[in-house]
């Protein structure tokens, strides 16, 4: 059986850790074209993954290459309101001599021909300097309603990767983010409008009751921070 994990082994075996379960419910956001929603199918056995991801050339790689029952892919973003949004499709126009060693499962043909090349940078908030000249609409929903919608009432793991959005996601989560375990994030993307910086995330994060395991979280100006719910009486000090 192929492995995705790659270089990304020990980011998974902590997450392993942290959920101390075979069947974790998670939610992706920012599925990009599935590679980590790969690797959390590989971790677990008994994995229920919910991957959010709008960029139509991410969709139809995801589409391709995650056959799994255990994910569902959702073709929309998560923000603050519903509705249609312009998205900025980022895009650097260059023939690579093959295609990045954390892609390598995709051809290089379809990473030529479907623009794939740096299209994980493409968000909801403009400032992205290498971005396609036609920007598109997709089709926006709060976290709240989605997951009410869905059935998915407690979730043990986050995963937002959205490329400055990040706040609007989590405002959109409403009260429904007392339902979540642990959140998992990016922060310090400043040439998006509206980013926060590391400080303003974790200020932002307590302000709604969750708590940085400063054991798994990065610690430059820009990176991911892991938040446990303090609420869920999760104690990450006691469990490692």
């Amino acid at each position: 059986m192929k492995s995705f994990m790659k270089n990304y082994a020990h980011k998974f075996d902590m997450i392993r850790s942290l959920l101390d379960k075979e069947d974790p419910i998670v939610v992706e956001i920012g599925s990009h074209y599935g590679e980590d929603t790969l690797r959390f199918l590989e971790a677990f056995k008994d994995i229920k993954i919910y991957c959010i991801e709008p960029d139509p050339r991410n969709i139809r790689i995801f589409k391709k290459y995650v056959k799994d029952e255990r994910a569902k892919l959702f073709e929309i973003a998560l923000s603050h309101r519903k509705g249609n949004e312009d998205f900025y499709q980022s895009y650097q126009d260059y023939e690579p001599e093959k295609v990045p060693d954390k892609y390598d499962w995709i051809s290089k043909k379809e990473y030529i021909e479907d623009s794939l090349n740096n299209s994980g940078s493409s968000s909801l908030k403009r400032g992205y300097a290498h971005v396609l000249d036609r920007r598109i609409k997709v089709q926006t929903d709060r976290y709240d309603a989605w997951s009410l919608a869905n059935g998915i009432k407690s979730v043990d793991f986050v995963w937002i990767d959205v490329q400055g959005a990040e706040k609007d996601v989590i405002i959109g989560m409403g009260k429904s983010i007392k339902n979540i375990k642990y959140i998992w994030m990016e922060y310090g993307e400043r040439c998006y409008e509206g980013a926060m910086n590391r400080e303003e995330t974790v200020f932002f994060m307590e302000s709604l009751g969750f708590i940085e395991d400063i054991k798994f979280s990065s610690q430059e100006p820009q990176g991911d921070i892991l938040f446990y719910n303090a609420d869920a009486k999760i104690y990450i000090g006691e469990k490692h």
